[in-house]
């Protein structure tokens, strides 16, 4: 694996190496949400939108489980190992990340057995009694995602990003052949069971990505002994950051005890309520995600190089690390937010055929407004995860928690005004919010940066130009999936010349990253 300890943040060699393994991460979770679209469109057609409704409901308090026992994990275990192995520290690296393991798994079989315990009581409260059996069933993935979790924030912090890809390969692929393959032989016992079998399918990809994990480490690991770090020293640095993992989770969760009462307000009967929220959490936010999730896989990438920099003082590797992956969370997720408000009716029809012609309408102005989300909960996530580099984790907690208690109040306001599309608006507002929050607490910490406006103005206007080369194919090409792959085809074409003319990047920066021969050349 490494010399591990061995960690230098001054070599261009360490820094491409880094970066191609980032962007190998970045590449498989693109594949990876490209996978988990495929398996939302046939769970949709398969379960039907009520159907995907129980298995969000069910879904949200999982994520919020996970939020609570390991979510912050990883990320804790890879910046204390970076910051230890940066000063040649491998004991204590060892140490915190035994005692960090030890604290999640602790705290994932309480929780996982609150779910299996009384995951029926959890279904009534939510005003879906049917889904006791599917918080049975997913209670176990709990567990292992807190050993898998903690696996992963060991080898993400020894600069080893292969093996957080390769687990999210298998997990996605599991779920996907798996868990659509149960709901369709359990589909005929009714829509709970089949949505408590494709719940079945996510607890066994986590098993089949833990096995895998964790034998790598068993292989890889290095023996020797390790400094006993105190259990209470663990609970206090993790405590921002699991608050900080907690507030989306419990955001999504308050979503799932309101939301179906104040459409009700607007006049839906109760099926129609479920029916419209599944369409929202589950067909247009596994969209409006897409790209967000490859957002986060920077940020996942970049947390141990600050934490590093950190402990060994160097301010400029700081700051040149976070421009980089701020632009490059710009650079992705504009465009797309571009993309998906231009080509929402083709993407809803050619995604979801199942729906009728009105949930088809619902769904597709749910996307042109919730497109919008995707660069503020990007932007979101890279300031988010900068603070907590820079053991700010409070801050950034902080921010996003003013910004979700704003968004429930104006959930509460608008949807009973505006229908489903009112969270979709309280969403955008909210989000535009926390990343102007996390934003002025970055700065503060580490001062203005000179190019921001720069890179800002250079990417809004490779967009634009984007934009503008897909006009065609949008409203000429009638056929849904050809105005799609003509759009994607020319756009990205376009798009990426633009970035690489406009010079977004340095050529240093270019460098750190994959096909860097091919486009240093472009971007002279």
């Amino acid at each position: 694996m490494r010399q591990w300890g061995q960690i230098s943040l001054k070599g261009r060699s360490t820094d491409n190496r880094y970066g191609r393994r980032a962007g190998v991460l970045t590449v498989v979770s693109l594949l990876a949400k490209v996978v988990g679209a495929l398996y939302r469109i046939p769970l949709t057609n398969i379960i039907g939108a009520a159907g995907v409704g129980l298995y969000q409901l069910i879904f949200s308090i999982y994520a919020l489980s996970l939020a609570f026992t390991s979510a912050f994990s990883a990320t804790l275990i890879s910046k204390r190992v970076a910051s230890c192995l940066a000063v040649g520290d491998d004991a204590g690296a060892k140490g915190y990340f035994v005692t960090a393991t030890a604290e999640s798994l602790l705290s994932s079989l309480l929780v996982g057995a609150v779910l299996f315990l009384f995951g029926g009581k959890i279904a009534e409260a939510q005003g879906a009694a049917s889904g006791g059996v599917g918080y049975r069933v997913i209670a176990p993935a709990v567990v292992l995602v807190a050993l898998l979790s903690a696996l992963k924030g060991w080898f993400n912090g020894n600069m080893d990003l292969m093996p957080t890809s390769l687990s999210i390969m298998i997990e996605q692929g599991v779920k996907l052949s798996v868990g659509i393959l149960l709901a369709s032989l359990f589909r005929s016992r009714g829509v709970a069971v089949a949505c408590a079998a494709a719940l079945g399918g996510v607890t066994l990809s986590e098993l089949a990505a833990t096995l895998t994990v964790a034998v790598l480490y068993l292989i890889k690991r290095e023996k020797g002994g390790f400094m006993k770090v105190p259990f209470r020293r663990v609970l206090k640095e993790g405590l921002p950051l699991r608050l900080n993992g907690l507030i989306l989770p419990v955001s999504v969760f308050v979503d799932g005890l309101i939301i179906v009462r104040l459409l009700g307000r607007f006049g839906l009967t109760r099926g129609e309520a479920v029916a419209q929220y599944g369409i929202y959490s589950g067909a247009i936010n596994s969209i409006v995600n897409f790209p967000v999730v490859l957002v986060i896989s920077l940020a996942i990438a970049v947390i141990p190089l600050i934490s590093a920099g950190k402990a060994k003082g160097e301010i400029g590797t700081i700051k040149g690390k976070a421009s980089l992956t701020i632009k490059l969370a710009l650079v992705i997720s504009l465009p797309s937010a571009l993309a998906l408000i231009l080509l929402a009716p083709h993407v809803v029809a050619l995604l979801y055929p199942v729906f009728n012609v009105q949930e088809k309408a619902i769904a597709s102005r749910l996307l042109a407004v919730g497109a919008g989300s995707v660069i503020f909960l990007s932007l979101t996530q890279i300031y988010s995860s900068l603070l907590q580099a820079i053991d700010r984790a409070d801050v950034a907690a902080e921010s996003l928690a003013i910004a979700m208690l704003v968004r429930v109040g104006l959930t509460i306001v608008l949807v009973p005004v505006m229908g489903i599309l009112g969270i979709a608006v309280s969403t955008l507002l909210s989000y535009a919010l926390a990343t102007l929050l996390s934003l002025l607490k970055w700065l503060q910490y580490t001062g203005r940066s000179e190019n921001a406006l720069k890179t800002l103005a250079t990417v809004t206007a490779s967009g634009g130009i984007m934009v503008l080369a897909i006009l065609a194919p949008v409203f000429l090409v009638g056929s849904p999936l050809w105005s799609l792959l003509l759009s994607a085809v020319i756009g990205s074409v376009v798009y990426v010349i633009a970035v690489l003319k406009l010079k977004v990047f340095t050529l240093g920066e270019l460098r750190c990253m994959p096909l860097s021969s091919i486009t240093t050349k472009i971007g002279r």
